[in-house]
């Protein structure tokens, strides 16, 4: 099954190859999970235990992922006094949107709703804008979905506990203060010369040392997370954000794409579209109305962008969203927060916000 599973995430970078209608490869990926998931032929087995620990081992990489492309030695002064300007209009907007639906579609959940409508997703929009001629609009674009990404990740894992939320605080607290002790702890090996001397050894002797110890590191905290009872989002996503502020060197870069990218991220995101039901969603004619409001929320969110100055792609590339959907779907559904109606019509949204950047 593991087997078939690697070969059904081949979806994603096949539907990828086509350039005038390819689309990003996780799309291709949740798909091809809903076609042979609970949404269509039930062939894949979502509900066992060892698929799921592969795919929370996945989630947590994609969220160390996510947050090693948060690097913030690179925003300028100017960008992030602009860009938070934008992000302060966008909350506003963000909120408003959510209670919207919480009117309009009869979600009660508007914080969660606000806080997927205020997010971005850096991961899929820095590579989209890398090979743009280097510009005012550009720096601002990167820096508001930069934090945009960091804020919701953030709050995102506050709003999807039904209850234990003061030990579901405690625990990211923790998560947090080792992350920042693993920070130190990286700064001052850089600073004495010994990350040098071990990126030397580990590639003259092929011993492939950065990984290693990136995941053990990952795993350690991924562990003290649930042992607080926090998410491994936190986990993954603290430490990725601490790793991108030492600097990720381009051999580990290329490691973390190969095992997370080859096999870790593609399972998760196939074993995701297969564990929800999108048949659910359209049975209920407020899932499909939450659908419809998130998709035009997330634009609507992001509209202050123009008064300052930004394109009107850049808009829509900032109301991508993808990360941040998929984990509120991954905690919701896990934590009962979200039904199978709900979680189908987030992430349908989702894909439709992403299909604005092709």
């Amino acid at each position: 099954m593991l087997g078939a599973l690697v070969v059904a995430g081949l979806a994603g970078p096949l539907l990828r190859v086509p350039k005038r209608w390819g689309v990003p490869v996780a799309v291709g990926e949740l798909l091809v999970g809903t076609l042979f998931g609970a949404s269509g032929f039930n062939k894949i087995p979502y509900q066992d235990q060892s698929l799921k620990l592969l795919a929370t081992v996945g989630f947590a990489l994609l969220m160390f992922t996510a947050g090693s492309h948060i690097d913030y030695r690179t925003l300028t002064r100017k960008s992030f006094e602009k860009a938070a300007w934008i992000l302060s209009a966008n909350f506003i907007l963000a909120v408003l949107v959510g209670l919207a639906i919480d009117h309009l579609a009869h979600f009660s959940n508007w914080k969660l709703a606000a806080v997927i409508s205020f997010s971005s997703s850096a991961a899929l929009v820095i590579p989209l804008v890398e090979k743009i001629a280097p510009s005012e609009s550009k720096s601002i674009l990167i820096t508001q979905v930069t934090l945009a990404d960091a804020t919701a990740f953030v709050a995102l894992p506050f709003f999807t506990q039904k209850s234990e939320r003061l030990q579901a605080t405690e625990g990211a607290i923790f998560v947090l203060i080792a992350s920042v002790a693993i920070y130190f702890a990286l700064r001052l090996a850089r600073s004495r010369g010994w990350l040098d001397s071990t990126h030397a050894v580990s590639k003259a002797d092929h011993l492939g040392l950065e990984l290693r110890i990136s995941l053990s590191l990952l795993l350690l905290v991924a562990a003290l997370a649930l042992h607080f009872h926090a998410s491994v989002m936190i986990a993954g996503f603290t430490l990725g954000v601490a790793l991108a502020s030492i600097g990720v060197p381009h051999r580990l870069a290329r490691q973390l794409f190969g095992i997370s990218d080859g096999f870790f991220a593609p399972l998760y995101f196939v074993w995701l579209g297969a564990s929800i039901d999108i048949r659910q969603t359209f049975h209920s004619r407020d899932a499909i109305l939450l659908a419809l409001l998130m998709c035009i929320g997330a634009v609507i969110a992001h509209t202050p962008s123009a008064l300052f100055g930004q394109p009107k792609r850049n808009i829509l590339l900032s109301s991508a969203q993808l990360g941040i959907p998929a984990a509120a779907v991954t905690l919701g559904t896990a934590n009962g927060v979200l039904s199978g109606a709900q979680a189908g019509a987030i992430m349908m949204s989702a894909l439709v916000t992403i299909l604005f950047t092709i």
